[in-house]
């Protein structure tokens, strides 16, 4: 880890992108992410995911908004905005006829890295993302999990506070995304700000701590008004409605509490409490007691990030 690195947030701020035909691929969308933190966006292909990433790199010029990192503005500056941040696009645009040593070699020039800083850098990063063994081997003869560790070492090379990530686990097995995921995770304990972006919705569950639905550029509200939400949110099931509870005799409390209070789950053989708040699912859980029934556990319906997104996006979008 580097100590010397700065813990830069970034903030998107109005952010509209317009095509030359007229389509507006990123409508008045705002986002911040903090030092720290994985910012997971999430949203059907064509919602302006990518869009986003690339003009918070400076790549794309909104017709609106503006982005920052730190206090700088760095829209439209790619220049600007490769001192704060890396991009780990996709595809990966990877050169295919050179060595993964020169794969690296190229990048710390493009970063005009002096060349004992570059020499550091791409031994840490071979170190940490095991390159050793495929040195001097060309890129095109690489697997795609591979290519996909040796596009991640511009990140490393870069050392960049800020890391934007486009779909940086596809196309891998489930070992592979695993061990990928868990270098994006360190990435943010060493105290840089990641935005990523990914359709596999369970590993980034468990990678991000924030995130956000993205549909037709805009962003979509999880519930009232709501567009971002948590881990936590998710293991709550949103604080409200559903509740688990296991006990001696589901049939007798469900009977107890009434059809519209509760219902067993044949799954499971628990029982799930309906209630409007906590308050109500713990009196729901207190009158099971006190009618002689033994509570072994009890706990909010958490729900999953795919479940969450399906149901959103199933929403009409205005």
């Amino acid at each position: 880890m580097n100590a010397d690195r700065p813990q830069i947030p970034l903030a998107i701020e109005g952010i509209t992108v317009r095509y030359p035909n007229g389509s507006v691929a990123v409508r008045d969308l705002s986002l911040s992410a903090a030092p720290g933190e994985v910012f997971g966006l999430v949203g059907p292909n064509g919602a302006g995911k990518s869009t986003l990433l690339n003009c918070a790199a400076g790549l794309l010029s909104p017709q609106a908004g503006t982005v920052r990192a730190g206090g700088e503005i760095i829209s439209s500056r790619p220049r600007r905005a490769a001192r704060h941040l890396v991009l780990m696009p996709d595809p990966l645009g990877v050169y295919l006829d050179i060595s993964a040593r020169e794969y690296m070699e190229f990048f710390a020039r493009a970063y005009a890295l002096p060349s004992a800083v570059a020499h550091q850098r791409i031994g840490h990063a071979v170190e940490r993302l095991g390159l050793a063994p495929w040195l001097d081997h060309e890129v095109e003869a690489l697997s795609s999990g591979w290519q996909r560790r040796l596009a991640l070492s511009r990140v490393l090379i870069a050392d960049a506070p800020i890391v934007l990530l486009d779909e940086p686990a596809s196309g891998l097995d489930i070992s592979g995304r695993r061990e990928l995921l868990k270098l994006v995770r360190g990435f943010a304990t060493e105290g840089r700000t990641v935005l990523v972006t990914s359709h596999i919705l369970p590993e980034l569950e468990e990678l991000a701590d924030r995130f956000g639905i993205i549909q037709k550029g805009t962003w979509v509200p999880v519930r009232d008004g709501q567009v971002y939400f948590t881990r936590a949110d998710l293991r709550t099931g949103f604080g409200g409605g559903h509740w688990w509870l296991e006990c001696s005799d589901p049939a007798g409390a469900t009977a107890l509490l009434g059809p519209d209070k509760a219902a067993i789950d044949p799954a499971s053989g628990q029982i799930r409490l309906f209630a409007k708040d906590r308050d109500e699912a713990a009196e729901l859980m207190a009158r099971v007691i006190a009618a002689g029934y033994k509570v072994y556990h009890f706990e909010a319906a958490g729900r999953g990030l795919d479940d969450v997104v399906l149901n959103v996006l199933r929403e009409p979008t205005k």
